[in-house]
């Protein structure tokens, strides 16, 4: 099984774009995706792809966080001085439990004498798993607000992705990384087949680039990188080159075009319109094929 991951390093540079229009050109060469949005904290590919059925919504329960039970406590404050994330206040001789500051570390529990802390399983988020208005399965998950745990998250988009794969006999799954390097970027990476860094011509994409790049080499992964926007700066040739001797292969360049933006207005991948960037995304897809998915 395939698994290709579309990665950038930073937010803003085009990844969910390409990664919309390259499942459209998967489906449109009738090879069998599963496409998942690993953006767990802000998911938006759903937007472009668009769901035309939801198969199933289901929460996720991977977080943990203390409850406080007033008729037991004895209002000696000892949570208060153990909680090392400043969560437990004190409201009306009270203990009060911020659920936004809690980790559920339990220290609050270990240290109450009348047990009237509870650590209990709480949601993380939800995943959803539904079916594009393309036809092929789409896997998907939005993080609780303030929520931690969206690597396990991740983890779970991609667990439910390679089970629909499998039982459909799709022959790639094609992962819509998280910006920068973080958790939900290191599960994205992990274990992929190939890494796909989209970057622009500026310092700051540059940077964000070869960090995301590094993650990848640190996994042992293989990657490409598209230049989006190629054409705003003077920067391009330089990014070009610096990333190649990175250890990065070049697959090509997307023009600035503003029919992109009436693309994503109307919620559709950029290649479903004929324009310069289209037909730019359209030989990167060719590129992509040659030298990363052996289709």
């Amino acid at each position: 099984m395939i698994e290709v991951a579309i990665v950038s390093g930073k937010g803003g540079s085009g990844k969910t774009t390409l990664a919309s229009s390259l499942a459209f050109l998967l489906n449109e060469e009738k090879i069998k995706i599963v496409v998942a949005d690993a953006d767990v904290d802000t998911p938006s590919l759903h937007f472009l792809l668009q769901l035309k059925e939801v198969i199933s919504n289901l929460n996720v329960n991977f977080s943990r966080k203390a409850s406080l039970e007033e008729s037991l406590c004895s209002k000696c404050m000892k949570c208060v001085y153990a909680c090392q994330f400043s969560a437990i206040t004190i409201t009306g001789n009270f203990p009060k439990i911020d659920k936004y500051l809690c980790e559920g570390c339990g220290a609050c529990k270990i240290v109450c004498p009348s047990s009237a802390i509870k650590i209990e399983e709480t949601t993380t988020g939800k995943l959803t798993v539904g079916v594009s208005k393309y036809g092929f399965p789409f896997v998907t998950a939005q993080l609780e607000l303030g929520e931690h745990n969206s690597g396990a998250l991740v983890d779970t988009v991609r667990s439910k992705a390679r089970e629909i794969a499998a039982k459909n006999g799709a022959d790639l799954i094609l992962i819509d990384g998280a910006p920068g390097i973080g958790c939900p970027v290191t599960s994205t990476l992990v274990g992929v087949s190939y890494a796909i860094i989209v970057t622009e011509p500026t310092p700051a994409s540059e940077d964000g680039a070869k960090r995301v790049l590094e993650v990848a080499k640190h996994f042992g992964i293989k990657s490409g990188f598209v230049v989006n926007k190629a054409n705003i700066s003077n920067y391009r040739e330089h990014i070009v080159s610096a990333l190649e001797e990175q250890g990065s292969e070049y697959l090509g360049d997307i023009p600035l075009d503003f029919s992109v933006v009436r693309a994503l207005s109307e919620g559709r991948p950029v290649v479903e319109y004929d324009s310069v960037a289209s037909r730019a995304m359209r030989k990167v897809f060719f590129r992509i094929k040659e030298v990363a998915l052996k289709l």
